[in-house]
Formats: C-alpha cells, sequence, structure tokens
C-alpha cells in the first residue's frame, strides 16, 4: 500500500534506520525513559533488534534525523519471519519529547502501512495483526494514541518483584530430573522446550533458532544463573536469567530478571518451575542482587501467576499490549 507522507520538522530529515543509528537510538529511547519511565537501553541492545529483525529496514523502518545526526523520532514495524496460528508485525516507535504532538499519528500510519506490506508477503491463509506492546498504565498519552488507531487493549501483564533478604526455600525437584547448567550445546533444547511450553499462550509463536541465539549472545544474559531440565534425555523445563546493571540507579534497586522460564506440558504440575525461580533467586542473591523480577500474562492460563505469588513475588507495575487485526 501507498506510504503516508510524514510532516516535515524543520532542520531534520527522514530516512530508514541501519544498524549504524543504534547508538542515536539508543539516546532517543533513554530520552524517552526522562517521561515514560519505561527501561533505558544500550546500543548493544538497539543493535540486537537488526541481528532479529534488521533484514527490510530499508523499506519497514524510518527515522527523523537532524543536521548533527540526533535521532528525533523513529518507527518500525518488525515483522518475525513466520508464524504457525497467526502473523504478527510488532509497531514500534518513539518520539522525543520536545517534538511529541507533532509526528505520532502520522508515524503510526506509517507504520502500520510498512506492516501491511510486508504481512502481505505471507501467501498463506493465516490471519494476521499488529501488536504494541510495554506500554505501562501510566503512558495515557500513547494509550490515546493507539486507541485513535484502532488498537484494542488485549491483555495486560504485570512486573512482579522479589524482596531477596527474605527467606528462600531449598530448591528440589523430584526424583529423575536433572537440571545442567546453560551452555551453547544445550541452547537449542531450550529452544524446544520453549517452543513447545509457550504454544497455546496468547500472542506467541514459534521462535527460530537465528532469533533465540540472539538473546543469548550478549553481556546480559546470565547463562550461570540460568538451567535446562531433563528427564533423562528428553529437555523437559528451562529458565533463562539476565541482568541490566545500567537500569539499576534509575530503578532504584539491584535486581536480575528471570527473563524466560517454560516447562513442556506433560511435565506440569511437578514443581519444576517453582524449583527452577528458587535456584535463580538463589544465584541472584548470592551474585549481590537485591530483588528478582519477572513479568507475566496476568491471564496465564498455566497457573504461573499462583506460583510466583507462593514464590513471594508480588506486582509492581502494570502493562498493556494493544493489538489490531489485519484483513
Amino acid at each position: 500500500m501507498d506510504q503516508p507522507e510524514l510532516p516535515e520538522i524543520p532542520d531534520a530529515q527522514w530516512r530508514p534506520l541501519g544498524p549504524g543509528d543504534a547508538e542515536a537510538m539508543a539516546d532517543l529511547h533513554n530520552a524517552c525513559f526522562e517521561v515514560d519511565r519505561t527501561y533505558l537501553m544500550t546500543p548493544g541492545e538497539m543493535s540486537d533488534e537488526f541481528e532479529r529483525f534488521g533484514e527490510h529496514t530499508e523499506t519497514d523502518s524510518i527515522g527523523l534525523f537532524t543536521a548533527g545526526g540526533e535521532l528525533l523520532a523513529f518507527g518500525w514495524g518488525l515483522v518475525p519471519k513466520s508464524g504457525k496460528t497467526e502473523h504478527r508485525a510488532f509497531v514500534w516507535l518513539l518520539v522525543h519529547p520536545q517534538i511529541r504532538g507533532s509526528v505520532e499519528d502520522d508515524l503510526v500510519d506509517w507504520i502500520e502501512a510498512a506492516a501491511i506490506d510486508r504481512l502481505q508477503t505471507f501467501h498463506d491463509d493465516l490471519p494476521s495483526a499488529m501488536y504494541r506492546h510495554d506500554v505501562f498504565e501510566t503512558m495515557v498519552d500513547e494509550i490515546a494514541l493507539f486507541e485513535r488507531h484502532g488498537f484494542e487493549p488485549a491483555r495486560y501483564f504485570t512486573e512482579n518483584l522479589r524482596d531477596l533478604s527474605k527467606t528462600i526455600d531449598d530448591p528440589a525437584l523430584a526424583d529423575g530430573l536433572v537440571a545442567r547448567s546453560w551452555s551453547d550445546e544445550i541452547a537449542g533444547d531450550a529452544l524446544a522446550v520453549h517452543n513447545d511450553a509457550f504454544a497455546g499462550h496468547w500472542g506467541s509463536q514459534p521462535i527460530d533458532p537465528d532469533q533465540w541465539a540472539t538473546y543469548h549472545a550478549n553481556d546480559f544474559f546470565q547463562p550461570q544463573m540460568s538451567w535446562v531440565v531433563y528427564d533423562g534425555d528428553t529437555p523437559v523445563a528451562y529458565v533463562q536469567c539476565s541482568k541490566y546493571p545500567h537500569d539499576w540507579e534509575v530503578r532504584g534497586r539491584i535486581e536480575a530478571w528471570v527473563e524466560g522460564i517454560g516447562t513442556i506440558e506433560s511435565h506440569r504440575g511437578r514443581g519444576i518451575a517453582s524449583a527452577l525461580i528458587t535456584m535463580a533467586m538463589r544465584s541472584f542473591r548470592d551474585d549481590g542482587m537485591q530483588y528478582a523480577i519477572l513479568g507475566v500474562d496476568s491471564e496465564n492460563a498455566t497457573g504461573a501467576n499462583r506460583v510466583y505469588e507462593r514464590l513471594g513475588f508480588e506486582v509492581d507495575r502494570r502493562g498493556i499490549a494493544f493489538r489490531k487485526p489485519v484483513g
């Protein structure tokens, strides 16, 4: 479809994003953090997005750059390579607080058009939809923006904190189950578990090996705090954890993330997730962390919320996932 026109901003020009813009993108993100209070990001984290989704940035992304190279706004329709039950596009935009109110609506239109063009390259009968994640309830202007464009709140996600100064139980796996420390040799087994465990979760689609690898090829992933559980030779559960030290000062605490956890359906209800999270919390505490943190779908159908509550996690804040079907 034809791309909508983007507004002209004095002394600035629109052009596609590229890997060399990672630092400018991080600077813009962190300027937005001062208002939105989301997370800080490093240039390396921005570079990871090009590793995952950078194949079509010439057509699927746009940035507003000043003559001096400062990035004032960007939009990107990130489309994973494949879907099993649905094709998805993730709408990503950031607008510097100094120019908010001048480009957002046009930029959403632009991203939608790019995303729809990309989704139409999948020649099958699967439905398609666009998503916008990580909109916290305090971001009232962004909520209004996406509602104006026909996106609807589809799911709520919570960030849950666990004070590590409180008692942590001893981890216990059932007889016959063995936890192996994360390594490159078993990362593929963790992916198999993840895709099986999340097959029925809202908004989830299988992750391919190349994208999976990008989640572990950085300084934030903590392999010594991550495990895969086996029943004999069969991988049945995993947990992966990360630390983001650049966030600690602004968030007012030293924390580590339980970034991903899953158990295949045949082995649920055996306390495996509880044991893995307990192992992670103990490793966090031994490493000097003050808190463990994890995110969860507030309507998770597997009982994960009850597990986290029993382990002492408490809701810290809530975010919204917006969704818009593509005809």
